[in-house]
């Protein structure tokens, strides 16, 4: 008679629990890997706004722009001008506003590389800028959703704010 070696039932079984106790403990790792890739790409885009901000700011002051303390009214010497296009600034805090409203050609997200394939969308009104992977229906800032906020009316200082509650 030959003896045949074959897997047992019992080895069967404590393979598939091993198996399991592992996907139990290393499932939630890799799950977080896809969280963390959208905050760490949303950091990405507020490092670029907030460098913005500064190039912005500092051409602004070059063009002897001061922060104002009331609505100038008229607000067309708060353009900046790049040779590719011009952008408002905004009188409180000499920030570029989201979406200005005096016939410039830019907006803040045209300073920002996100990239034709990117997963990532936007939505922009005058004073917001938002942009993200799950952003308010409304286009005005909550705190749900995986997105950034850009406040360019922020007083006395513009806010870029990263919202990651349903990242």
């Amino acid at each position: 008679m030959k003896h045949q070696h074959g897997i047992t039932l019992i080895e069967l079984i404590v393979v598939i629990v091993i198996l399991g106790v592992l996907a139990i403990t290393a499932l939630p790792r890799f799950i977080n890997f896809g969280s963390d890739a959208k905050i760490a790409s949303l950091d990405s885009v507020a490092s670029q706004i907030e460098a913005t901000v500064q190039m912005v700011k500092a051409k602004a002051l070059v063009k002897g722009l001061r922060v104002s303390a009331s609505n100038p009214g008229d607000q067309v010497e708060y353009l900046v001008d790049f040779g590719f296009g011009r952008s408002e600034v905004d009188w409180r805090n000499l920030c570029p506003e989201s979406l200005a409203e005096l016939g410039d050609n830019m907006q803040l997200s045209d300073f920002i590389d996100i990239g034709p394939d990117s997963l990532l969308s936007s939505r922009v009104n005058n004073q917001y800028t938002l942009i993200g992977f799950e952003l308010p229906s409304a286009g005005q800032p909550t705190d749900q959703g995986c997105y950034l906020i850009y406040d360019s009316f922020g007083d006395p200082i513009c806010n870029v704010t990263v919202v990651t509650v349903d990242c």
